[in-house]
């Protein structure tokens, strides 16, 4: 993203006198709407109890203030960039075209070998050493050296299956509606190459990301009887065969299927099932309250959990060892969380997860109330944009928000739905030149 806002600025620069006039667009409210989230994403981050981390953001997601500072940069940087002339809309078509293609291409091999991702420690698996001179190490079979376990493979050029899938339905969206708008069997059978590596991921947020979309389309446009109901059929059609490929190869392959457990289950199952996601939606509410407005700083999660927990009640198994009950959540001179007991001895407050793994949750905790709001308005104005020509990046956008309905925002996944959001803004015009 840097690279591309860097030389979006410096084209823009080199080229300022031999641009042409944008169209005459009022983009302010977006604008204003972007740059208030980043506004009140500041606030949250200067009064947040771990200000350092929510700048930087959790290392294995990396989505700080400083990742949407620099996401707002490359959104508006997109939108210049197509508007001016700059970037050809089907040079950025193409691009992620290609990406769709390389990600897919990128699950395949790893079916085969799961200790295969595409890192300098390719092929090794994880040995860790409890002394300097190296003499004394324990090697973990089931994970490799960069920390993947087996049964989250595939995970395609990810640092995880999920966040794989993210982009797997993202980029599949955008090809979908590309084929609505123009049928090519060429664009279906790169739509079948990432509807197949989806399966694989075994990641029913990216399955209902994409699949739910466009089950809605077939059944809007089937229900106005358009001409374009049939081209959306083609997609679900492909959705079945590439799912019977998945079942078959499943039968073949040593790799865990996935199905749907959960539908009819009682809550306990339901959570386990789901990786306690309804867990983490309860504490997370549970949480909301103390700090509605303002949040807790980006990846706010973490630090909101001790304050959901029912550390003396229900929840008294996730007590830390030698703590004597009551205790209570305490915010620590270096502004560390810890739990203390009648004692006053003190441990450090355990927070699992970074986050709730549901987007509209995170962005509350995170960036408060008025952050999210700002940025669901971004979203929001940005969907209002929508028109025929820019029909594939609508498709991006529903399903980043139906996405995150059981996952979050990451550096692996969002960078697309910012992408979209940016070129979404640009005039219809612009698009209408994309062949």
């Amino acid at each position: 993203m840097g690279t591309f806002v860097f030389a979006a600025l410096l084209g823009l620069l080199l080229r300022r006198n031999n641009l042409p006039d944008p169209p005459k667009r009022n983009v302010s409210a977006p604008l204003w709407a972007s740059v208030s989230f980043l506004a009140f994403g500041l606030a949250a981050t200067v009064y947040s109890p771990q200000p350092i981390w929510s700048w930087t953001g959790y290392p294995s997601v990396g989505d700080g203030l400083r990742f949407w500072a620099l996401g707002i940069a490359f959104a508006w940087s997109t939108y210049l960039a197509l508007e001016t002339g700059l970037l050809k809309p089907r040079l950025l078509v193409a691009a992620l075209l290609l990406a769709l293609g390389t990600h897919a291409l990128a699950i395949f091999p790893q079916l085969f070998d799961w200790k295969l991702d595409y890192t300098q420690t390719s092929g090794q698996t994880y040995v860790r050493c409890f002394d300097l001179e190296r003499s004394f190490c324990q090697e973990n079979p089931n994970a490799t050296a960069s920390g993947i376990h087996r049964s989250h493979m595939p995970i395609g050029l990810t640092s995880h299956r999920g966040h794989a899938a993210g982009a797997l339905a993202l980029l599949s969206l955008f090809v979908a509606g590309l084929y609505v708008q123009r049928p090519n069997p060429k664009l279906l059978f790169l739509f079948a190459l990432g509807a197949l590596a989806l399966w694989f991921t075994q990641t029913r947020g990216g399955w209902m990301a994409l699949w739910g979309i466009l089950l809605f389309l077939v059944l809007a446009f089937s229900v106005k009887r358009s001409a374009l109901a049939p081209l959306a059929w083609h997609l679900l059609g492909i959705g079945l065969l590439t799912y019977g490929v998945y079942w078959g190869a499943g039968k073949l392959l040593p790799t865990e299927m996935r199905s749907f457990g959960e539908l009819g289950a009682s809550f306990d199952k339901v959570n386990t099932y789901t990786s306690g996601r309804l867990d983490l939606w309860q504490k997370a509410l549970t949480a909301f309250p103390i700090r509605p407005l303002l949040g807790w700083g980006f990846d706010g999660y973490a630090r909101a959990y001790p304050y959901g927990v029912d550390w003396n009640g229900k929840d008294r198994p996730l007590l830390p060892q030698g703590l004597k009950p009551p205790v209570q959540v305490v915010l620590g001179e270096d502004r560390l969380i810890y739990l203390e007991d009648r004692h006053g001895l003190r441990i450090l407050a355990p927070a699992p997860y970074a986050k709730a793994h549901n987007l509209f949750l995170d962005l509350l905790l995170s960036v408060g109330i008025l952050g999210g709001i700002s940025y669901l308005l971004w979203l929001g104005l940005a969907i209002k944009q929508a028109t025929w020509p820019k029909f594939p990046l609508l498709l991006v956008l529903l399903g980043y928000l139906l996405f995150g309905f059981t996952w979050y925002d990451s550096i692996h996944v969002t960078p697309i739905a910012l992408l979209a959001l940016g070129a979404s803004f640009a005039s219809e015009t612009v698009w209408l030149k994309k062949e």
